[in-house]
């Protein structure tokens, strides 16, 4: 980079896009109050940051919103206000927060697994994907699932309560992987030490949510986690040529 500003730093810088340039020449030209180590720290955690796929930046941004989500549920002046638009309950007559609250948690355990799930698979899916794919992909999965626990909570009315949280989102991932990957390893968590292929483990764990769904288990939000692992199966069984077909159009579009 020529930018004097930008050399002013005093490190060196592989770029790699351009919109990794940009944020560069934006922290350099920061205001002169702004401290220079400050800058130099900024700019060595963005050039680690673009140093990563598209796609792994893409779940890492999803799982920073679910954190910037889960501190405005920490404080007491917002509480009214996120219980109205970040918590789903069938009876508010809302749609929109069948979206808002996949990226909702109970508490911190809730939040670092459904984190870590998404971590762990997600990033070979996006990868895969693109980023702009498993966006869509991911959201839409998680507003299938609210969907269906929203669609099937009158057959049970006793158990109508207000839902949120991103595991029927994540569970589509898990159906996306065992297409992508089915020989993938993972560890169940009440049986770490014994992996198995993700062709086995996964439907198994729809089995554990069919059974709950059936017989009104309210451990889990089984609903939303069958309703989700069956989407993200059918999405990459059939979903993806609808996709293939959306992106040649805005191309042509754009010509």
């Amino acid at each position: 980079m020529s930018d004097p500003r930008v050399q002013h730093l005093n490190m060196y810088h592989n770029v790699h896009s351009e919109a990794h340039a940009k944020m560069i020449r934006r922290i350099a030209h920061l205001p002169g109050w702004v401290p220079h180590e400050l800058k130099r720290t900024v700019v060595a955690f963005t050039d680690k940051w673009y140093k990563l796929s598209r796609g792994t930046r893409c779940v890492y941004t999803i799982a920073g919103l679910n954190v910037l989500v889960f501190s405005m549920w920490q404080m007491p002046r917002l509480l009214p206000f996120m219980a109205r638009r970040f918590l789903h309950d069938p009876r508010s007559g809302l749609s929109y927060t069948m979206l808002t609250s996949t990226f909702s948690h109970k508490d911190l355990w809730h939040l670092l697994f459904n984190s870590i799930a998404l971590v762990s698979f997600g990033t070979s899916v996006a990868n895969k994907m693109g980023a702009e794919h498993f966006t869509a992909f991911y959201l839409s999965a998680g507003v299938l699932s609210s969907l269906a626990s929203h669609l099937l909570a009158p057959l049970r009315p006793a158990l109508i309560l207000p839902s949120l949280g991103a595991s029927g989102a994540v569970y589509g991932v898990l159906g996306a992987m065992m297409m992508l990957f089915p020989h993938a390893q993972i560890a169940i968590i009440f049986l770490p030490f014994i992996p198995m292929s993700l062709s086995h483990a996964f439907p198994a764990l729809l089995a554990y949510d069919f059974a709950g769904a059936v017989l009104g288990w309210r451990t889990f939000g089984h609903v939303a986690h069958l309703a989700g692992g069956l989407y993200g199966i059918a999405y990459l069984e059939w979903g993806t040529q609808y996709w293939n077909r959306l992106v040649k159009f805005i191309d042509r579009r754009k010509n």
